[in-house]
C-alpha cells in the first residue's frame, strides 16, 4: 500500500515539472521569435536611415557626383512649391572636395551643401519665372566645369 500512497504525490510532482517545462519552452520560443522580429525591424530602420531615405513623395530626384548633375535640366512652375531629392553619389574618399557637393541657384537664393553618400529633400518656391542656372562650386572644377552646372 505505501506504493499507492506515494504514487499520487509522485504523479502530481511529475505534472508540475511537465507544466513548468512546457511553460518555459513556450517562453523561450516567444523570446526567440520576438528577438528575431525586433532585430529585423532594427535592421530595416537602420538601413533606411543609413541610405538617407527621403520622406517626401513626388520629389524630383537630382543625383550628383564627380561626373556632374543628372538630370542637368529641371522644369518647374513659378509660385508652386518644388521638392528636390538631392542625392550625393560620391563617397568621402572622393579626392576633390572630400565628396561634398552643392546645389546652388544664385537668382533664387538657394545654396544647399550635401555631405558624401547622403540624400536630402529640399523644398523651395520660385517666386519668379525664368531660366536659372544651378551649379556646384565645391569640387570637380567648380562652376566652370560644364558638367557641374545645369
Amino acid at each position: 500500500m505505501p506504493a499507492q500512497s506515494a504514487s499520487p504525490r509522485n504523479s502530481r510532482r511529475r505534472r508540475v515539472r511537465q507544466a513548468r517545462g512546457v511553460g518555459s519552452r513556450r517562453a523561450l520560443a516567444f523570446g526567440l521569435i520576438a528577438s528575431v522580429v525586433l532585430a529585423l525591424a532594427g535592421y530595416l530602420l537602420l538601413s533606411a536611415f543609413e541610405r538617407g531615405e527621403p520622406t517626401s513623395p513626388g520629389a524630383l530626384t537630382i543625383e550628383f557626383s564627380m561626373s556632374g548633375f543628372s538630370p542637368s535640366r529641371l522644369v518647374a512652375r513659378a509660385g508652386e512649391p518644388v521638392t528636390l531629392r538631392l542625392v550625393n553619389k560620391d563617397s568621402k574618399f572622393h579626392t576633390d572636395g572630400g565628396g561634398w557637393h552643392q546645389f546652388a541657384i544664385d537668382d533664387l537664393g538657394i545654396d544647399v551643401k550635401l555631405p558624401p553618400s547622403k540624400t536630402q529633400d529640399f523644398t523651395f518656391t520660385a517666386a519668379k519665372s525664368g531660366n536659372f542656372e544651378f551649379y556646384c562650386d565645391v569640387c570637380c572644377g567648380g562652376r566652370e566645369n560644364p558638367s557641374m552646372q545645369g
